[in-house]
């Protein structure tokens, strides 16, 4: 019973063995890619300190399971000729070297059983030759025919060639069944040599594939992390654009504010009202150039003019006080080495550089000093002149 159950056992293992190798040989079988989910809900299930405790008990069940097999299948007396070759140690049971080991068996189940063969042969050999010993000596000690001696001497020197021959027989089993026994461990130590490869290998695959998934994990999440810093730089930019758009406005509204600040207009300077006030106020020449002078003559023209000019010129003497672009006389000849655009208008046939030398038609003017009264608070700077009225 028991080497019935250890046979369907063998050949269980056989079978899955064979299976694998045929659906490797025809390509059918899975890769690491669809076990992956197995063997992801698998780690899922057994905690992570115990995947290594338990794929390692599962290997050395399945090793102890093919050691038991073999034990129960190929239990037997040993003879004592046999004594001397070593029980073959369980190996990963691999279809090729499995039926090597079956084979290397059987020669030596074969061998074995010659031997006993052998030594029965042996035994009766041995027997007979006694036998035929004794019946020499009864021979010889009573008087028989020397015919009949020399044919029971004949047939002990036959009987001893065959034990001679059964003997060198018995020698040669032996060398054969040692040179067996030699094979059969070398098939066994090339098969725990590829397991340990084959173990290797697949250690070297599972780094890889650990290495793998870990880079696939960094890789996930450094694009998670630059996705997120992306998501924050547009953000971050759409925030510092639209602090740009209301620092753009409150600039505007501040200019604004700084131009309304003493009641004028936008974009109309508060010194703009200061100078024509001044102009009205000591000249009135605002009230000279808004009347149609057109009709009157050139006697009554200058006698008007004249208080307006004296006004007007005390203004620029005492707030806005000029002076000459160029001190030479107008009319004369300067030479300039270089321009300024804004103080010095050219005209004729101008060179590309300097020097620039040609007649001087007007000297020019240039502020010098500007002294505007200060504003008082809530004035409007945009009344330039109020209004009159006399009361009666």
């Amino acid at each position: 019973m028991k080497k019935a159950a250890a046979f369907l056992t063998l050949i269980a293992l056989l079978a899955l063995s064979g299976g694998t190798v045929y659906l490797h040989q025809r390509e059918a079988s899975p890769n690491f890619k669809d076990l992956q989910p197995a063997i992801d809900n698998l780690k899922a299930l057994v905690p992570e300190t115990m995947q290594v405790p338990a794929l390692a008990g599962l290997g050395v069940f399945i090793f102890l399971v093919l050691i038991l097999s073999l034990a129960v299948l190929f239990e037997r007396r040993q003879p004592a000729i046999a004594n001397n070759v070593a029980a073959p140690p369980t190996v990963q049971p691999d279809p090729k070297q499995l039926e090597e080991i079956k084979q290397l068996q059987s020669r030596i189940n074969e061998s074995e059983t010659a031997g006993v063969l052998l030594k029965r042969q042996i035994t009766d050999l041995t027997e007979e030759n006694s036998g035929l010993k004794n019946r020499l000596e009864a021979l010889t000690a009573g008087s028989v025919d020397s015919k009949e001696l020399e044919a029971a001497n004949q047939s002990i020197k036959d009987l001893e060639a065959r034990l001679k021959s059964a003997e060198a027989n018995k020698t040669q089993l032996e060398t054969d069944l040692q040179k067996a026994g030699n094979e059969l461990q070398a098939a066994i130590d090339e098969a725990k040599r590829l397991k340990a490869e084959s173990a290797v290998l697949v250690s070297k695959i599972e780094s890889f594939e650990n290495d793998m998934k870990t880079a696939k994990k960094e890789a996930d999440r450094a694009s998670a992390q630059l996705k997120n810093a992306q998501t924050d730089l547009t953000r971050k930019t759409e925030e510092i654009t639209e602090c740009r758009k209301q620092i753009e406005a409150l600039t505007a509204d501040l200019k604004a504010a700084q131009a309304n600040l003493k009641g004028g207009r936008e974009a109309i300077p508060p010194a703009a009202y200061q100078i024509l006030y001044l102009f009205q106020k000591e000249g009135r020449l605002i009230d000279l150039l808004s009347e149609d002078i057109s009709d009157l003559d050139d006697e009554t023209l200058g006698g008007a003019i004249r208080p307006i000019h004296e006004g007007c010129r005390r203004l620029l003497e005492d707030r806005l006080i000029l002076e000459r672009v160029l001190n030479e006389e107008e009319g004369s000849v300067v030479t300039l080495d270089e321009v300024d655009p804004e103080a010095v208008k050219l005209s004729g046939r101008v060179p590309a550089t300097g020097p620039y030398k040609g007649e001087l038609i007007h000297r020019g003017w240039r502020l010098k000093e500007c002294n505007l009264p200060e504003l008082v608070d809530g004035w409007k700077g945009n009344v330039i002149a109020p209004a009159e009225i006399e009361i009666s």
